[in-house]
Formats: C-alpha cells, sequence, structure tokens
C-alpha cells in the first residue's frame, strides 16, 4: 500500500502489469482508479480470460488508456530486462547517429577512446538515453527550478523543450551549415560562433542548439567546463574510430552497396557518407585561446573529419576567429530585450507553470519587463 501511495503522489505517466491471474489487476490499483488517479496501464499476461476481465473493468471509467500484451511472464520479464539493458545500458555510451537518408541508428563507443590520449575527460557526450522524448505536464516543478539555477545539470529540460531560444533562426542558420557539411563533408567545416555578453544565456543557447543537433542524429562532443588547450589530434583520432565502426556494422554495409549502386563507381572509399560531428566550447576554451580553436579547426578539416564547431566568446571575439573563412557569426546576446519578446518569453514558460498551476497572465509579464528594464 505504502509503493500505491507513492505512486498517486507521483507524476507517473505508465504502469506496467504482470500477471498470469484471470484477472490480472491488483485489486489496490483498482482502488487508486476509483480514486481518481489516471496513467497509461500495460498489463502483459497469458491468461485465457485476462481480455474479457479488462474490457469489463475498464467499460466502468470510459477513457481508459489500457494495452494488452499477450505473452508469458517467463518469456516477457528477461526480454524485457534485454531491451532495457540495450536501449539504456548503465555502463555503456551508446550516441545517435544518422546514415546518408537521414535514417538514425544506434552507436556503441564505449570502448572507442584511446587508453593513452582519452578525450571524455575533456568532453562529453550527448547519448541516446539523453534524447528520450520528455513532454512538457512529465517535466516535474523541481526540475524546472533547477534548470533556471543550473542549465547543465539535465538533459530533460532540453528534451521537454524548456529553453526559450530567442531568435528563430538560429537553428534554422545551423541546420543549414551541417546540411553542407552533409553534402560536401570537411570541405565545409565551420565554426559557428555565439557572442554574448555575460549572463545573457550564450551557453543555455550553444547546448540547446546542440541537443537539437543530436535528436537529429548529428553526434555532440562537448568541452567541460574545465580550461584545457583543445587538442585536434585524439578528437580526430576518435572521430576516425567511431566512422570506422559505423562502417563496420552490417547496416552501413547495406548502405555502401546502396551508394555503389546509385554512384555507379566501384569504389567508394571517397564517396561514403561520414556524418558531421558537432563540438562545443565554452567562453572558458575561448577567452584568449581564439587562435587555437582556429587552429583545431583546421587540423580536422586536414584530417578530413566534418565538423561543426559552436563556440561560445563575449562580445568581442578575437580577430584569429573571425579572420578565417571557416567562421559563421550565429547571433549576438546581450540583456537587451523588446516587450514583444518578453511577452513571446512568458507565453512559452507558461505552458509549464500551467502544469505546476502557477501560470501568469501577460499584464504580470508586463509588470515583470517594467520592473527589469533600464
Amino acid at each position: 500500500m505504502t509503493m500505491l501511495e507513492e505512486v498517486r503522489r507521483s507524476t507517473v505517466r505508465d504502469i506496467l502489469v504482470l500477471s498470469d491471474d484471470d484477472d490480472p489487476l491488483p485489486p489496490d490499483l483498482k482502488d487508486l482508479w476509483s480514486s481518481g488517479f489516471r496513467t497509461n496501464i500495460t498489463v502483459v499476461s497469458n491468461a485465457a480470460r485476462a481480455s474479457e476481465s479488462l474490457k469489463t473493468w475498464a467499460k466502468q471509467f470510459g477513457n481508459v488508456v489500457l494495452t494488452l500484451a499477450s505473452s508469458s511472464i517467463d518469456f516477457a520479464i528477461p526480454d524485457l530486462l534485454t531491451r532495457y539493458e540495450v536501449t539504456y545500458p548503465e555502463q555503456r555510451r551508446v550516441i545517435r547517429v544518422r546514415n546518408a537518408s537521414g535514417a538514425f541508428r544506434n552507436i556503441d563507443v564505449t570502448e572507442l577512446d584511446e587508453p593513452e590520449r582519452p578525450i571524455l575527460g575533456c568532453y562529453s557526450l550527448i547519448e541516446e538515453r539523453d534524447l528520450r522524448v520528455v513532454t512538457q505536464t512529465e517535466l516535474t516543478e523541481k526540475e524546472f527550478v533547477s534548470f533556471f539555477q543550473d542549465p547543465a545539470a539535465s538533459w530533460r529540460p532540453y528534451a521537454a523543450g524548456l529553453p526559450w531560444i530567442r531568435d528563430p533562426q538560429c537553428p534554422k542558420k545551423l541546420g543549414q551549415y551541417l546540411r553542407r557539411l552533409d553534402s560536401e563533408g570537411a570541405d565545409e567545416n565551420c565554426i559557428v560562433c555565439i557572442s554574448s555578453e555575460s549572463g545573457a544565456r550564450g551557453t543555455t543557447l550553444a547546448r540547446s542548439l546542440a541537443y537539437l543537433c543530436a535528436r537529429d542524429g548529428y553526434p555532440v562532443l562537448l568541452a567541460k567546463q574545465l580550461p584545457f588547450a583543445p587538442d585536434a589530434l585524439p578528437v580526430a583520432n576518435f572521430l576516425n574510430r567511431v566512422r570506422q565502426s559505423i562502417a563496420a556494422s552490417a547496416s552501413d554495409r547495406a548502405l555502401r552497396a546502396e551508394q555503389a549502386q546509385a554512384d555507379g563507381e566501384g569504389d567508394l572509399s571517397t564517396r561514403l557518407y561520414e556524418v558531421p560531428w558537432v563540438i562545443v566550447f565554452d567562453t572558458i576554451h575561448t577567452q584568449y585561446r581564439e587562435s587555437e580553436i582556429s587552429q583545431f579547426s583546421r587540423e580536422l578539416k586536414k584530417a578530413g573529419r566534418p565538423t561543426c564547431l559552436i563556440v561560445v566568446t563575449g562580445p568581442f571575439a578575437g580577430a584569429p576567429l573571425f579572420d578565417t573563412s571557416a567562421f559563421r557569426r550565429l547571433i549576438d546576446l546581450n540583456h537587451a530585450i523588446e516587450l514583444e519578446e518578453s511577452r513571446q518569453l512568458g507565453r512559452h514558460l507558461n505552458t509549464f507553470l500551467r502544469t505546476f498551476g502557477k501560470e501568469r497572465a501577460q499584464w504580470q509579464w508586463d509588470r515583470f519587463y517594467e520592473e527589469h528594464t533600464v
């Protein structure tokens, strides 16, 4: 009963029931439902009368999202555990990667970091487990508040769409740069610059864009919040090992055959698609290191690894960055905001606040704007 009380207080959206009884739903769960609790229910049962029993119960309440999976428990439990471990392995690093046609596959890169020159001590990955869809109603109030205290604490707010992207052209421009990389390869490597005043959320924008890229199958490396000099060689080696791992997969061999047929060529060594990577550097890495970032980009291009660097700088980026042909200015962020923009932000936040019963009226957002505008 304590567990059911915990379920009642939680925001759980799905309950899985495994039972071989003719009436598979536990009595306590039925009582919980009668008290007004609602969620999706999936029942795994091989009992002969399970379907009839569930239909009879569901008719009492009308709108019940109820799924019956006909299977023995002996088969269902190990199958469920196996599928979960494959999708969300505890000690494995699995990333989402797109192919030439835009289809996704999962690649395990756990063993691909070089022990002698590891890069994952300085960089983090956006993993497949981070890309699970989170609805606005699933995001808790604690997660909502925590995001504004530390935007790097969790990817769940990003999955729910909480970060407000002030200029909707930013994702579109970045998408254009990546599509060029898709078609042309490393010759189109670029450095995409977010110039930001301190506290103007440049880092959050970079993380938001990186998350959108990872969701679309462009793998992401984020430089950790540690001061270090970027070294292109171990990064290029890591990206090359990932490329080789993809090429060795059965799905990629099928893609190789498809491309051979489409190109009419026997040698595809220069034509085989290689997914571009997105690498994110924050101000801690770019300040007074603009020439090193530029050199890092050039060396990756020379190594033939297609990459898009997203770099966050202060209001004035050093000449070595914007003097290179790879430089792309994405946006200049500051603290100035127009009234209509504040209203857009308010409407966006209200989609989350409404779930917590704390939605604000437009006049409240207008007052907030007036009180905080110099």
